[in-house]
């Protein structure tokens, strides 16, 4: 028979089961802090001594040439440096929640490794990022490069003390590392800019009351370029005529009776037989008629905005085209001209004809209540190619063109033009000149896409940006 332990004797017993625990070192985390330090020195001492000896050593073999022992030096430095940690954690495995098993400190070999490794990685590219210059200082590399591991190996301490400590330092250098690597590099602005062959000191913004941009758009109504009216109802419709011959017609594709030109572009919605053997075609942006001029089938069309009066007293005025109105253009038997009263024509080269445009310029559609913002050199002749230039006070020089008209100031050593249709009123077209200022930072940076990342580090900073 065995006799009865003493009263004290199963807790001493239960006591010495459970003081290799997770949670309960011999003697406790608090009476063993010489073998907590021994670990954490042991740690760091693998970032600080260990690897940057063993990235000199994979140097030298690198400069000799040889790619196989290359690969070779680097598994032995990797297997090394995991054989000196499993070391460090047998030594000290009392202060550890991975040391009680082979399995564990196997574990913590790695984690120490791993995460170590990457959170040395990252600090050395942060602080180049931040222009620290650490990894230029070796002093500075030997004390700095071991503190992720020892911050790992803290995080895997007994007790939450020590836990605590390590985990709060490893997330607040992290958080700052994430801060760094979120900012912009210096010369990015500069990069976005050459990218997209935008000069800073061309780059002036302007908002147009009752105008949005429709190019270089850099928000809350600021553009660098054209403006469109905001409201589409404030735009008049184009208005041209079309005249062009063609020698074939298209088999089967008759309307109203009347054959149809091969390749003409003619509307074809509906149809209207008129007196007199005209057919006049309508669609839903374009009018017109086809009349046969000889060996010729010529049509006359035009936009909606053209009346159908003057569409069809053109097709009865057909007849070829003079030199006067063809210029330097050699008559083929190709170019028809007609009377619209008006209008002026001018060649078009695809397909060979004349388009007939108001003569006033006032009612050529969008573009005669179009906004156009430009920045020059100063030192270019600011009335050349002009019907007006002239000075008109507070540093602004009034300008007309055959089509436009507005307003021009020099500042420094560019000049700024606001420029509209003729339509365009010419008091917002001051008011614009004089508004113009050169775009701020922020503004190109909101106007210019980001560069493609080419790194992983760019990547990486991409896609924290996103955050």
């Amino acid at each position: 028979m065995t006799e009865p332990a003493p009263p004290g004797g199963r807790r001493k017993q239960r006591q010495n089961l459970t003081d290799i625990g997770p949670d309960r070192p011999p003697g406790g985390v608090a009476s063993r802090p010489l073998l907590v330090l021994a670990q954490l020195v042991a740690a760091w001492a693998a970032g600080s001594v260990f690897l940057p000896t063993a990235w000199l050593v994979l140097l030298a073999v690198l400069f000799a040439g040889d790619e196989a022992v290359l690969l070779a030096a680097a598994a032995l430095g990797v297997a090394a440096l995991l054989g000196y940690l499993v070391i460090v954690i047998r030594a000290t495995r009392g202060v550890s929640v991975l040391g009680a098993t082979r399995g564990g400190r196997f574990l913590w070999a790695l984690l120490v490794l791993g995460l170590g490794t990457a959170g040395w990685t990252l600090g050395w590219v942060v602080t180049d990022v931040a222009g620290l210059g650490v990894s230029r200082d070796l002093l500075l590399t030997a004390v700095l490069g071991g503190v992720p591991y020892a911050l790992v190996a803290g995080t895997l301490l007994r007790g939450w003390r020590h836990k605590g400590v390590a985990l709060g330092l490893g997330v607040a250098l992290l958080g700052a590392g994430v801060a760094v690597l979120r900012q912009e590099p210096p010369d990015d602005l500069e990069a976005r800019l050459a990218a997209g062959d935008l000069h800073r000191e061309t780059a002036y913004v302007v908002a147009v009351p009752g105008y949005r941009p429709d190019d270089r758009d850099y928000g809350g109504g600021l553009g660098g370029s054209g403006f469109t009216p905001a409201d589409p109802a404030a735009i008049p419709p184009d208005r041209y005529v079309r005249i062009v011959a063609y020698d074939r017609l298209l088999p089967g594709a008759a309307v109203c009776g009347q054959p149809t030109a091969q390749d003409a572009d003619l509307p074809t919605g509906s149809c209207t037989a008129e007196p007199g053997g005209l057919v006049h075609r309508q669609g839903p942006v374009e009018h017109g008629y086809q009349v046969r001029v000889g060996r010729r089938y010529v049509t006359v069309v035009g936009s909606t905005a053209v009346p159908r009066d003057l569409l069809r007293s053109a097709a009865r005025s057909l007849r070829p085209a003079t030199a006067r109105e063809l210029g330097d253009q050699e008559q083929t038997g190709d170019y028809y001209a007609a009377r619209v009263p008006g209008y002026t024509p001018q060649l078009m080269g695809i397909p060979a004809g004349l388009v007939y445009t108001p003569s006033d310029h006032t009612g050529n559609g969008g573009q005669s209540v179009h906004i156009t913002l430009s920045v020059s050199q100063a030192d270019d002749d600011l009335c050349y190619l002009t019907e007006k230039c002239t000075p008109v006070g507070s540093g602004l020089t009034y300008v007309r063109r055959e089509d436009t008209h507005g307003y021009a100031v020099r500042r420094g050593t560019v000049t700024v033009q606001v420029l509209g249709g003729l339509r365009v009123d010419a008091k917002p077209l001051r008011q614009a000149a004089l508004d113009a200022r050169p775009a701020t930072d922020d503004e190109l940076r909101r106007l210019l896409p980001p560069l493609e990342p080419r790194t992983p580090l760019d990547r990486l900073r991409r896609w924290l940006r996103t955050f």
